[in-house]
């Protein structure tokens, strides 16, 4: 529901709980002749925003940008019984059933102020009977906004040239020499002295080329 809508949702139920036709409740400074009595006004003013926005996908690429809103509504009642009527207005708010049809529009009047007598003498002839009460309202201001969506992505990049994977050192094979009373020790190497010692392989090793040898026997 837009804030428009909102609105005339107010206009709505503030005339119904006055007792009068919609068309006897205008918005102030309205360019429209004058209407006859009993009638009332609206007017709405110190509306700013309670909070950040908070912006909610609608469809893809599109928001409903929401900024929780309060304000306030001028009523004025032109008529006989006018503090009257807008006592009624006053308390109708507070009435469940009315508290729920503003619940489902997303509108709430959680406050009001004291009703103001406004009557007067008019050009000391003829009594001008009027009144006024402020309801403060909180609603949301809704606005649609479409700043687009990214709908594919496109990376360029040069990869470095491969590297020979990390190899791995082979450790020597152990000391076998006085480790068993065997004849064959020392046979590989050739050395018989038992009090020599080997060099541990420092070399790092890792396959080169794999060669596949496709003789049959």
């Amino acid at each position: 529901m837009t804030t428009r809508e909102k609105m005339d949702f107010l206009h709505g139920i503030i005339a119904e709980l006055l007792g009068l036709p919609g068309k006897s409740v205008v918005w102030a400074h309205q360019n429209m002749p004058r209407i006859k009595r009993p009638f009332a006004t609206l007017q709405l003013y110190g509306v700013h925003g309670e909070a950040s926005e908070e912006l909610r996908p609608t469809a893809p690429g599109h928001y409903d940008v929401r900024v929780p809103t309060s304000a306030t509504l001028s009523v004025q009642y032109f008529g006989p019984d006018a503090l009257e009527h807008l006592e009624t207005l006053a308390r109708g708010f507070e009435r469940p059933t009315i508290t729920d049809r503003c619940f489902a529009a997303a509108v709430v009047v959680y406050d009001t102020n004291n009703i103001t007598d406004l009557s007067a003498l008019l050009e000391s002839q003829a009594w001008d009977e009027r009144a006024n009460i402020d309801l403060y309202i909180r609603y949301n201001h809704d606005v649609d906004d479409a700043p687009g969506y990214i709908e594919s992505v496109v990376i360029e990049s040069q990869l470095p040239k491969s590297q020979p994977e990390q190899t791995t050192s082979i450790p020597p094979a152990p000391d076998s020499s006085g480790s068993s009373g065997s004849g064959d020790m020392g046979a590989d190497t050739g050395n018989t002295s038992s009090g020599s010692t080997s060099e541990p392989d420092t070399h790092d090793y890792y396959i080169d080329a794999v060669e596949i040898d496709d003789t049959t026997q």
